[in-house]
Formats: structure tokens, sequence, C-alpha cells
């Protein structure tokens, strides 16, 4: 699972570059506000940004149930072996 997390990491990280710069050029011709979603490139990027948080989020939640999961196997463990 961390190789995802780094991937997906790496990947929100390059999004949000190539988000960043398409506002950048946007804000230069003048377009802001409500007015980036009628460019068809920014929506684009946007949702690939939106998605790649959603996949990051959904790995975060994963991450922590295995943990969980871990921990209670252990408790129990720990617990059958002293009865």
């Amino acid at each position: 699972m961390l190789k995802d997390r780094s991937r997906i990491e790496r990947q929100l990280t390059l999004s949000q570059e190539k988000l960043s710069a398409c506002e950048t050029k946007l804000a230069g011709e003048g377009v802001t506000g409500k007015a980036r979603g009628k460019n068809a490139t920014w929506r684009h990027l946007n949702a690939d940004y939106r998605q790649l948080k959603r996949r990051l989020g959904a790995v975060s939640a994963l991450e922590a149930r295995e943990a969980a999961a871990a921990q209670k196997k252990a408790e129990g463990a720990s617990e059958g072996g002293e009865g």
C-alpha cells in the first residue's frame, strides 16, 4: 500500500502543478472564478486533481483499516497466549 500512496502523492503533485499553470495562464487572459469552468482544459485538469485527492483519501482509509485489523489481531494473539 505504501507503493500506491507514494505513486498517488507524486501524481497529485504533478497534477496540482499543471492545474496551477493553467490557472495562471487563464488569469493572465482575464479568465477567473466561474468563467474558468467554461475552459475544457481547466475542467479536465481540475477533474484529474480531484480524482487523485479522492484516491489518496481512499488509500488512507484502507491503511487505517489494515492497521486497526493488525492491532486487533495482535491483541487477540496476546490474549490467547496468556489463557
